[in-house]
């Protein structure tokens, strides 16, 4: 079209005009989204800072034990090899192998973390596994769609347990409820895709959805299949906790396992919702917010905040810098593949 606008320049004129109207925007849009999430974590880790006694905060940094840390750091690289493992149960074949599978979700996560995009994690996941490793871009989407679904139904029944047997929760009897009431909703949803999604015109309409109502079908009839990613998942969950856990151990705040299980899910909810680049702000808020909750101080919970986000957002940021470059990825490529998969 822009060989022939060449010849009526009116025509080109506006050609190059939208084109770059078009580029305009989306650098505003992406910019504009980097700006608002810098802007959000740094208001919320000033709330998270105001009024900490740094003499307190750096004394407990400087009691921190380095043999505890380095015990959290293997916890929480396990619970991501479960976590890949839970993952490969939702590919329909071929399955890639769990190391690859955990290699191909920390590059994503890491990317996510110095992006101002929360879905950087899921691009690069998509065109790694279907550039280098051949995968259907529909089927590497609907084993993303699934893994998300089933983190939040898992974690949602977490939440529920814990607030029966733990006392301390009471307070966050608000927030367990909404999230509660979240999960059921998503529960209906994806029981409609999974009895009646090729029915429906909207799902009939995009690909993604067709090949993720088919694999929410083939998981729903599979019913040992199902209880084994939701026992995986909550093992997940509850590593994840126990590295959190054993964090706080190694700066001496008193914490019970469920406890410190809770506070992370909830952080990691909320810090992957806002744009702010490695969660900085955010994921320190939500932790000093939520222990406040349980009568713990500003002045514990907030050393405690730094060294739970270094544990498990630097790890991911390591992982995408050594494997990423490697991978040879091309994203015009990947865009191309992405847009033969939606034909």
């Amino acid at each position: 079209m822009y060989g022939a606008a060449l010849y009526y320049p009116p025509l080109f004129c506006y050609l190059s005009l939208r084109h770059k109207s078009s580029y305009l925007k989306r650098a505003a849009l992406t910019y504009g989204r980097l700006a608002l999430g810098i802007g959000i974590g740094v208001g919320l880790g000033w709330f998270a800072i105001r009024g900490l006694d740094w003499g307190l905060v750096v004394d407990h940094l400087a009691r921190v034990s380095p043999l505890m840390i380095a015990l959290a750091l293997a916890v929480f690289m396990a619970s991501g090899v479960v976590r890949a493992a839970r993952w490969r149960m939702l590919f329909v074949e071929p399955r890639p192998s769990v190391a690859r599978l955990f290699i191909v979700q920390h590059e994503g996560l890491g990317l996510s973390n110095i992006m101002p995009l929360r879905v950087a994690s899921e691009l690069t996941q998509i065109a790694v596994l279907t550039i280098k490793d051949g995968l259907r871009a529909t089927t590497v989407l609907a084993a993303i769609g699934m893994e998300r679904a089933v983190d939040f139904i898992s974690s949602m029944l977490i939440f529920g347990i814990a607030f029966m047997l733990v006392p301390e929760m009471r307070p966050l009897a608000p927030y367990v409820m909404g999230t509660i009431g979240l999960g059921v909703i998503l529960i209906g949803t994806l029981q409609v895709l999974a009895w009646r999604g090729e029915s429906l015109w909207l799902v009939r309409r995009i690909t993604f959805l067709v090949a993720f109502s088919n694999a929410l079908r083939d998981l729903a009839q599979d019913w040992k299949l199902l209880l084994r990613v939701f026992a995986v998942s909550i093992a997940y969950w509850l590593m994840v906790g126990v590295s959190a856990w054993i964090a706080s151990d190694a700066i001496g705040l008193p914490i019970s396992p469920l406890t410190a299980t809770l506070v992370i899910i909830g952080t990691i909810f909320f810090a992957t919702a806002i744009p702010a680049p490695s969660g900085i702000g955010t994921f320190h808020f939500a932790v000093v917010f939520v222990l406040g909750l349980v009568d713990v101080a500003k002045d514990d919970a907030f050393p405690f905040a730094v060294i739970v986000h270094l544990l498990f957002f630097a790890p991911p940021t390591i992982v995408m810098a050594f494997f990423l470059p490697r991978e040879g990825i091309s994203w015009r490529r990947a865009g191309e593949e992405q847009g033969k998969e939606g034909e």
